[in-house]
């Protein structure tokens, strides 16, 4: 349901908010971390610096942080940058089933659209700290 370039959006987005306040990373310290493919990512972070969910600081000990704390940016950000399908346009011309099926999927994505709103990004990182808080280390 949701593309590789969300699920790797939300993975980069993460291994930022888990940083230390002021702390900033590279996308290729991001990608060997987290093992993903490093151009993947690289294209990720600058579509994601351009609609202001990250920034970047260049230069020596530069690096990406976010732009925004996590409860300000929604999955919704995320989809509408990343998905190149949330912007479609969806056809409602032609004979009457046609315009009926188009209202129809425009009511469901108008919807759609106010779930993923709902959902901002503090909550994916109250997930991570649950599934470490699940870790247990055995000597």
């Amino acid at each position: 349901m949701f593309p590789k370039k969300v699920y790797y959006g939300l993975r980069f987005v993460l291994a930022l908010a888990i940083l230390p306040e002021g702390k900033l990373r590279g996308v290729a310290e991001i990608a060997e971390n987290e093992d993903l493919p490093l151009k993947f990512l690289e294209a990720i972070a600058v579509t994601l610096r351009k609609k202001g969910v990250v920034d970047v600081k260049r230069g020596a000990g530069g690096g990406y942080f976010l732009a925004k704390p996590l409860n300000e940016i929604t999955l919704y950000d995320l989809m509408i940058v990343l998905d190149d399908k949330m912007e479609k346009p969806i056809e409602k011309e032609g004979n009457n089933a046609n315009k009926a099926a188009g209202i129809f999927l425009q009511e469901v994505r108008d919807d759609y659209d106010q779930l993923l709103m709902k959902y901002t990004l503090d909550k994916l990182k109250v997930h991570y700290t649950e599934e470490n808080d699940h870790i247990m280390y055995y000597i």
